[in-house]
């Protein structure tokens, strides 16, 4: 068999829980950069939403003015349409008064007797009339010309004024919608990111706590450990100081027609470097190969709190600790010699030495019962193993 190693024994939960918050730790950095970066394109966002923002408030300022200069054109055509209208009644009444003197003989029909009279007064007064009235026809045209001219020339002012106003102001809302939709989705993005990074900072918070409080436990453990040794060390010296029977074992290793609790200390064996504590010769020679590897991986043999029970002590512990924490007496593997209490650390769910011991103990025929186990059965109790034979 292999001798275990001090490494081997790293599989443990206070090594998991401190690499857990150095992950977290890690992630947490991880996302609070993230969430910085996210932030600052949030700012650019932001920017260019303002950006759209003041191009919409350009867009119906030049909206504005557009009606304004369309209202203008409006204005502008409306005397060009009405000087128009004015233009065509004057010449229409020039042709109309025109046709009346031709019809009706005047001037026009004296110039036009004159020429077969031959008077010459009458002939040039003829002339007069009719250039005048040329005059006013051509000055009515040219008008008119004018203000169809101006007419369409407002007409196009007002139509281009109008569509540059709608084209500007449909471009604003585009670009301000387009905005409004990447703010509003980095702004989701942030919050998940920001609440990512609460739990992971409240998970590694929680890691570490957890490790330092296995670390606290299993250094009082440890601590209560050496003071345990001392007392048994102390009383071993007493008994040897005093001439009091050392138990030593002889091999018999059978407990044929005794009951429990009423072992021979012919059937027990001492435990290695545990002064005091005994079990049958079978569980002590296995329970000792298993110390001896535990302190090549630990520095130090396991610590013992209670091994073989007589009777009597089986009936004062059932009277004196909480319920469901003593078997009743006479039914204990502590009084088969079986069983053992252990201290050192291993009495602390996920330490170093309960690890090494929940992984190598079924190499030497040592196990920790299912009932004793977290959310088992019976009462949890991490420090009882008990030697399957």
């Amino acid at each position: 068999m292999a001798t275990p190693t001090y490494a081997e024994s790293r599989a443990h939960r206070l090594a998991r829980e401190q690499h857990r918050a150095a992950v977290l730790d890690t992630k947490a950095h991880r996302q609070a950069a993230q969430v910085h970066g996210m932030q600052q394109r949030l700012a650019v966002l932001n920017a260019a939403a303002n950006a759209a923002l003041q191009k919409l408030q350009a867009a119906k300022m030049a909206a504005d003015k557009a009606e304004a200069d369309k209202q203008a054109a409006d204005t502008a055509l409306a005397a060009a349409q009405a000087k128009t209208d004015q233009a065509r009644a004057t010449l229409g009444e020039m042709a109309a008064g025109a046709y009346r003197t031709i019809a009706g003989g005047g001037a026009l029909g004296t110039t036009l007797s004159l020429v077969e009279t031959g008077n010459p007064q009458t002939f040039l007064d003829g002339i007069n009339v009719i250039g005048e009235v040329g005059k006013s026809q051509a000055d009515v045209i040219n008008e008119l010309r004018v203000a169809e001219a101006e007419q369409a020339r407002a007409q196009q002012a007002a139509a281009d004024a109008a569509a540059r106003a709608t084209s500007a102001e449909h471009a604003a809302q585009a670009a301000k919608a387009t905005a409004d939709n990447l703010v509003a989705r980095q702004h989701a993005l942030l919050a998940r990111e920001q609440s990512l990074l609460a739990k992971t900072r409240n998970a590694a918070a929680g890691a570490h706590a957890n490790a330092r409080h296995l670390a606290h436990l299993i250094a009082l453990a440890r601590a209560r450990a050496a003071a345990i040794r001392a007392a048994q060390a102390a009383a071993a010296a007493r008994n040897a100081a005093a001439g009091g029977p050392i138990p030593t074992c002889n091999g018999n290793g059978s407990v044929a027609g005794y009951s429990n609790g009423q072992l021979p200390m012919s059937a027990l064996c001492p435990l290695w470097d545990a002064p005091g504590m005994m079990l049958q010769a079978g569980a002590s020679a296995a329970f000792n190969r298993m110390s001896q590897a535990f302190a090549q991986a630990f520095g130090e043999p396991l610590c013992v709190t209670s091994s073989y029970r007589t009777y009597a002590k089986q009936v004062e512990l059932y009277a004196t600790m909480p319920a469901g924490y003593a078997a009743v007496p006479g039914t204990s593997n502590h009084g088969w010699g079986l069983a053992v209490d252990l201290c050192g650390g291993i009495q602390v769910d996920y330490s170093p030495e309960h690890e090494w011991l929940m992984n190598h103990a079924s190499e030497f025929s040592w196990f920790h019962p299912s009932w004793a186990l977290p959310g088992g059965p019976g009462p949890h109790e991490p420090w009882h193993w008990e030697f399957a034979g």
